[in-house]
């Protein structure tokens, strides 16, 4: 009895749906101890009824028209895979890889590197037809991988087909897949051609597209004056979203002369016709792109803008405006300033006091505890010693009330703290003054 056949017959048995896998499995442990057993091996079995008892198949089964696992196996023979498993059997079923379509891929002269390329091809929908359609449009010696890339990303006969119509022929795998990815079509071509781009390379298509240049935008450009834009110009402007309209209100709103530059400049800070606009209704009208630009970058809006106004604040310059935003003097903070006293205080003032983070708070405590009238700098004084308004409140309540802001300064320097003191008075008495205990 040929052992190998039998095997054929269990397989064929599956694929007719006649077994499961796991009944071939004893089928094959079966087959095993019979070979094994030399007193058996002229024996002949049929299938049993109840496959729970497997034996041999004394004929091969056959129901006309489904695959035979036989041929299967052949063709993979010719196709230089001589060990193939129960288990790469049931794969190659479950993704319908068949004898004649071995055969015919390997006709196109397609060498599938074992199994996993086989089956990669079937996972892919590689048929023979598109093999035949891509070489027809001149993609020849292609590999496994380079197939499933280009069928993977849509790329058709047909669609080389069109690609060709218009001229643009020779292209790499990759270039296809690039072209078709960023969808370049033979329309999308035909229409930059017809807006003057005639001789654009694959790079230069794919930069198009994946910044939404149309024939609409490009004429629409043209309608704003805007005529002898090259690709690197209109993809510039795209992407940093200046649209045909933009242009259009700026130009409204004064503004004749600007190139790309100027263009991209506004677009990509964010710089709106709106914002624009405001600033001109706050009287703010000669400003060119540089100062637009610096306002917008600072966060220096209209509504700030018109809060100073209000507090009197009519006559700051662009960089007057960007220092207050940013060193975060707001108009609220000002306002609390003016409400307690300090009314005469200009714009360097103000960043002076944010500078070294003097709130208003603290100016509230170091008033609270007897230090009225502080002007800026001596504020600032205070500040950059570290001088708190817990340090003064526990000097008070040790005696020293009447300090002033250079004593204070001198206390700190010299690190006489409160602690200092009680360890100082617990030596020497409870009298010690002030020069003492700088001493």
């Amino acid at each position: 009895m040929n052992g190998q056949k039998e095997r054929l017959m269990v397989l064929d048995m599956i694929a007719e749906g006649k077994i499961s896998a796991e009944e071939a499995e004893q089928l094959f442990k079966a087959m095993e101890v019979t070979e094994a057993d030399p007193a058996l091996e002229s024996q002949e079995f049929v299938p049993p009824t109840n496959l729970s008892q497997p034996g041999f198949l004394s004929t091969p089964p056959s129901i006309s028209g489904r695959p035979s696992y036989r041929d299967l196996i052949g063709a993979l023979k010719e196709a230089g895979i001589d060990q193939v498993t129960l288990s790469d059997m049931q794969e190659l079923q479950a993704h319908k890889l068949t004898a004649e379509y071995v055969r015919e891929i390997r006709a196109l002269g397609l060498e599938p590197d074992g199994l996993g390329e086989w089956i990669n091809l079937r996972i892919h929908d590689i048929t023979p037809r598109y093999v035949r359609d891509l070489r027809e449009m001149g993609i020849t010696d292609l590999d496994v991988d380079e197939l499933t890339e280009l069928k993977d990303h849509s790329v058709s006969a047909k669609y080389i087909s069109s690609l060709h119509e218009m001229g643009v022929k020779d292209l790499e795998v990759d270039e296809l897949i690039e072209l078709s990815d960023h969808d370049v079509s033979a329309k999308y071509i035909a229409e930059l051609r017809q807006a003057g781009f005639k001789n654009l390379d694959v790079d230069e298509l794919i930069e198009l597209s994946s910044h939404d240049v149309s024939l609409k935008y490009v004429v629409e450009l043209r309608e704003q004056g805007l005529k002898d834009l090259d690709v690197d110009e209109i993809v510039e402007l795209s992407s940093h979203d200046v649209s045909p309209r933009y242009i259009s209100e700026l130009r409204k709103l004064g503004f004749k002369e600007f190139d790309v530059d100027d263009l991209v400049e506004l677009g990509s800070h964010g710089v709106s016709t709106k914002f624009i606009a405001e600033l001109n209704a706050l009287g703010l009208k000669d400003l060119d792109i540089d100062d637009l630009v610096e306002l917008e970058n600072h966060g220096v809006s209209p509504e700030f803008i018109g809060e100073m106004h209000r507090l009197g604040f009519k006559d700051l310059d662009i960089d007057e405006l960007v220092e207050l935003a940013n060193h975060d003097v707001s108009p609220q903070f000002i306002s609390e300033l003016r409400e307690m006293g300090f009314k005469d205080f200009d714009t360097d003032d103000f960043i002076e006091l944010r500078n070294h983070d003097i709130t208003v708070n603290f100016i509230k405590s170091m008033r609270e505890l007897g230090l009225t009238d502080l002007d800026v700098d001596e504020l600032v004084e205070l500040r950059i010693h570290n001088v708190s308004p817990r340090f003064v409140r526990e000097l008070r309540e040790m005696g020293f009330k009447d300090l002033e802001v250079d004593e204070l300064v001198e206390l700190t320097n010299r690190h006489v703290t409160p602690r200092f003191i009680r360890e100082m008075r617990e030596q020497y008495g409870e009298s010690l003054s002030l020069s003492q205990l700088l001493k």
